[in-house]
């Protein structure tokens, strides 16, 4: 990331003639909207009728954004507006295609205008850089969990939901979600105001199955019938001795890099494109000392349907039942940690190591520890409807994914299947959105108020 770097070094080096100018033009034309954008904070949107009030603090943002836009060609795929800046260059192509698939699992033919003018905004600004968590990931976990704490809430672990519960609306024949039944126990869990399933579409509509809510089950049926489920991961997480290796990253020696097989695959094709991360060259307190720690992982790539077989049977022959939405890998029995199974999780995750071995040529040696993992793991630990990295609905449909509101009273949806779709920021605005829209519009407007530019 940043425009220095990538301008000055990388394009120079692997762009053809004319990739420089070709660079600029597309700069020009998406700088103006990805600051556009990022003047209407996600957090100002809501789903009512208020929406228009709230949306008012930002008229001078809003106005520039259907400007720059207009809004009809902020959800085209980004490839309109590559070709409409006579953006030819392989190379920009390629890039552009892999950073857009690795945000939001849709190559620049598929992904709308607005992911693309938001990330290239921000990613090629002066003196930009990429932040990392104290902490790697579950220090943000830990962070979120102490806002809800802090908020007078309760994260409940190892509490997996069967049902939500519904009742009639003060009396009357609407009905209206109340709560929701965990599994295994029955124990009932009532909402104080509302019930949000930030659990995928599919798991959801499983989830609501039993409401006896005709329009929701309609609703929902017609969302899963509107988009498909992006492919599934491989991955390889290690701890590795560091004896040699260097502590801090450098150009030689990155804490992430990207290995790709064939730009002429695709960056979507199975098994091609592989990212690694060396977080404990960030922070060294992710590993013990003297060792780092390693995962490589394909970015979504991975079909589900080959492992599928795996979780229908058992070593010894009889038929196994890896169900959707949790329980073991191999289920309580080890249903599908056959021979057969163990051999194709060594082979598939080949092309982890290989990319991991291009900056640290012996690091099978290094091992201490290696957990290799399939669609099927990924499945079980993630609690995703057939491992899915997400719904998938190409932006040359000029649809949107669904809202957050749905039609039983006091039941809301976010996450990836909703608006505005897959990856962190996008998944983090949808919370938002959803929690405004719970919010009254006094309450929301003091929020605003809060937030600092």
């Amino acid at each position: 990331v940043g425009s220095e770097d990538f301008v000055g070094r990388i394009l120079p080096t692997y762009g053809g003639p004319g990739a420089t100018e070709q660079w600029a033009r597309l700069m020009a034309r998406v700088e103006p909207l990805g600051a556009a954008i990022f003047g209407v904070p996600s957090a100002a949107v809501r789903e009512d009728l208020f929406a228009p009030l709230l949306m008012s603090r930002y008229a001078g943002s809003m106005a520039k954004l259907l400007i720059e836009g207009p809004a009809p060609a902020l959800s085209k795929p980004f490839s309109h507006v590559l070709d409409e800046c006579g953006v030819t260059d392989p190379f920009i192509r390629n890039w552009l295609d892999m950073l857009s698939f690795l945000l939001q699992g849709a190559t620049t033919e598929e992904a709308p205008t607005t992911l693309m003018a938001y990330m290239l905004s921000d990613f090629y600004r002066p003196n930009v850089c990429l932040d990392f968590p104290k902490g790697g990931t579950k220090g943000i976990v830990d962070a979120l969990v102490r806002g809800v704490v802090k908020a007078g809430g309760e994260v409940r672990l190892n509490s997996p939901v069967k049902d939500v519960l519904v009742d009639s609306e003060d009396g009357k024949q609407r009905k209206r979600a109340v709560g929701v039944v965990l599994a295994g126990t029955d124990e009932q869990v009532l909402a104080k105001e509302a019930v949000v399933s930030n659990a995928d579409l599919w798991a959801t509509r499983r989830l609501v199955g039993h409401t006896g809510h005709d329009r929701l089950l309609s609703y929902l049926d017609e969302q899963c019938a509107r988009v498909t489920q992006c492919d599934s991961f491989l991955h390889l997480h290690l701890g590795i001795d560091a004896a040699g290796l260097p502590t801090a990253p450098s150009e030689h020696f990155p804490a992430q890099w990207a290995a790709l097989d064939d730009w002429d695959r695709g960056v979507d094709a199975p098994r091609n494109l592989v990212l690694v991360s060396v977080a404990s060259m960030l922070d060294p307190e992710l590993a013990p000392e003297g060792c780092h720690v390693v995962h490589a992982y394909v970015p979504a790539t991975e079909p589900m349907a080959e492992w599928e077989a795996f979780a229908a049977r058992r070593e010894d022959g009889g038929e196994g039942g890896g169900s959707e939405g949790g329980g073991s890998e191999g289920g309580s029995e080890g249903r599908y940690q056959s021979a057969a199974y163990r051999a194709a999780k060594a082979e598939a995750v080949e092309v982890l190591w290989r990319a991991v071995e291009r900056y640290i040529p012996d690091v099978r040696k290094r091992v201490k520890l290696a957990l290799p993992a399939t669609p099927l793991t990924h499945r079980r630990f993630t609690r995703r409807t057939g491992g899915t990295y997400g719904p998938f609905l190409p932006a040359a449909t000029g649809e949107q994914l669904m809202g957050h509101k749905t039609p039983l009273g006091g039941f809301y949806m976010c996450g990836d299947s909703t608006f505005p779709g897959i990856g962190m920021p996008a998944v983090a605005a949808s919370g938002l959105i959803t929690a405004a829209s719970i919010m009254s519009p006094q309450e929301h407007w003091k929020v605003l108020d809060q937030i600092k530019n």
